[in-house]
Parts: C-alpha cells; sequence; structure tokens
C-alpha cells in the first residue's frame, strides 16, 4: 500500500505541476511534451535548470523527456553552452505540413491540363508511412473509369505515385520505408519482394517516370512522376491512370512528357517554400 501511495504522490504532483487535469491524466506525458517544446521554441536556449524552474517538471521526468526529444531530433543540445533548443525537426515538420498545403493550390491547373489532354484521371499523391495518400485529382469524365478520392491511400511498393516517392528519396529514408513495408499480392503483377522492388526503382530513376502497370488494379494502368524539393527529393507525386482496355502501355508512355513537365513545373513554383529548384533534378 506505502509504494502504491508513493506512486500515487508523484503522478499527482507531476500532474500538477504542469496544470494538466485529473481527465487527462492519460494523456499527459504528450501535453507535457508539447507545452517542454513551447517552452524552448518561444524562450530557448535555456539550461537544464531553467527547464526545470521553468516547465515545472520534475528532475526525473524532465531528463527523460528532454532525452527522449533529443533523440527524435525535436530538441537540440549545445555541449558546450550546456544549452537546450528547440530542434530542427520542428522546422521540418512544418516544411511538409505548410508545402502539402500549398501543393493543391499550385498545382491544380497542372493537373486539369493534364486530364484535359490525356481525357484520364489524373492525381496527385504524398508520402504517408509505406502509402501514398491523395491529396487532390480530376476524374476522368468517361463512363468507365477508375473512381479517387482524397484520401485514398496506395502502397508504396505498387503504385505509380507510391513508387516515384520512393525512388526520389534519399537513402536512409528509402531504407526506412522499404523495411515496414507488408508485401502482399494484389495482382498477379504486384511486385512482392526486396530484390524485385529495388530494381524497379532504380530503373524508375533512371528513366524519370514510374509505372503501374495492373500491379495494384487489374484492368488499370498508371504512370507516375515525382514533385521535387530543392535537394531532388520527393514530396509528392503527379499520376495519370487508364483503363487498359482504352489505353495500350506505348499510349500510357506517350503522356510522360508533358507529366514530367507538369511535376517540374509544380516543383519550380514550390521553389520559394524548399529552396532554389534546379530543373535538373528529373
Amino acid at each position: 500500500m506505502g509504494v502504491n501511495s508513493k506512486k500515487h504522490d508523484k503522478s499527482e504532483s507531476d500532474r500538477k505541476a504542469m496544470n494538466v487535469p485529473a481527465t487527462k491524466r492519460a494523456a499527459s506525458g504528450v501535453v507535457r511534451a508539447i507545452r517542454l517544446l513551447d517552452l524552448l521554441v518561444a524562450e530557448g536556449p535555456l539550461r537544464f535548470s531553467e527547464l526545470e524552474e521553468r516547465s515545472g517538471l520534475p528532475k526525473a521526468t524532465l531528463h527523460r523527456f528532454v532525452n527522449e526529444l533529443i533523440e527524435e531530433r525535436f530538441v537540440l543540445f549545445d555541449d558546450r553552452a550546456m544549452t537546450y533548443n528547440a530542434g530542427y525537426r520542428i522546422l521540418e515538420m512544418a516544411n511538409r505540413v505548410w508545402t502539402r498545403s500549398d501543393i493543391r493550390m499550385l498545382a491544380r491547373d497542372q493537373l486539369l491540363a493534364l486530364n484535359a489532354l490525356s481525357g484520364e484521371t489524373v492525381q496527385i499523391a504524398v508520402h504517408a508511412d509505406t502509402h501514398a495518400v491523395v491529396i487532390d485529382h480530376v476524374e476522368s469524365t468517361q463512363s468507365v473509369r477508375l473512381s479517387i478520392s482524397v484520401g485514398n491511400k496506395s502502397p508504396v511498393y505498387c503504385s505509380g505515385t507510391g513508387k516515384v516517392l520512393l525512388a526520389w528519396c534519399e537513402t536512409d529514408r528509402q531504407e526506412s520505408i522499404i523495411s515496414r513495408i507488408s508485401f502482399a499480392r494484389y495482382t498477379p503483377n504486384t511486385v512482392t519482394s526486396l530484390p524485385e522492388l529495388r530494381r524497379d526503382l532504380e530503373q524508375i530513376s533512371e528513366r524519370g517516370y514510374a509505372l503501374d502497370l495492373e500491379e495494384h488494379f487489374l484492368g488499370t494502368n498508371c504512370i507516375a512522376a515525382p514533385i521535387v524539393d530543392h535537394a531532388g527529393q520527393a514530396i509528392a507525386g503527379i499520376s495519370i491512370t487508364a483503363p487498359t482496355f482504352r489505353v495500350s502501355v506505348d499510349e500510357l508512355v506517350q503522356w510522360k512528357e508533358p507529366l514530367i513537365a507538369a511535376a517540374a513545373e509544380v516543383s519550380r513554383r514550390l521553389a520559394p517554400r524548399t529552396g532554389d529548384f534546379d530543373s535538373s533534378s528529373h
């Protein structure tokens, strides 16, 4: 009973220190970490003693939070000044959110132009763990078409936009994503092995675009190109999707130049947000 009472008193003091209501105790760790980041953003750099005083957190709790946040690059420690400050990962995340919100507006006319050119469904998707997620699209007016909605997800290893997001990705991040893939066979054409996927990504990087030839859905083909940042890393993918009975692979590939040009134009428009754009990245 004595041990349980001490634990209760400790958690109660932690809660009061950060003014977290008892009803929100389960989420208090997340809330306190966020408030700690807020403090560093507003007042950093700070020494540990200053952090302890201003956050109101017990020393052991603060030490744990700070170490975990340093590990995840949310906090930087300057070992010469012995101070803590907000880390660059906060800027990276903010930039991604900012960029994604802008992409839809900046790419809309390119999606419409590709739709008018091809008569087929055009979409733009961004990376989300092991999937590509649609953030905007213009559907084909044909009676038979692939129906796509904003928020639709497709695996990165068997979708056009997913594969360009993987192919134009720094090596460490690409390996991290690939290591989390759980391969599933959607059609007889689905890539289901790492060696096969790596060969596919190498070919995609060389030719500048990706193909999904009935790999995710039978009867549907897709061609995709990357929208990249200043460092040549993909932040989104644009694709044209068409049914196999209406558009052959040869006809699909004929759209590669306008598709790559559209992706390059959106990349150029995003340059003020991601840095100078080098068109040779494609």
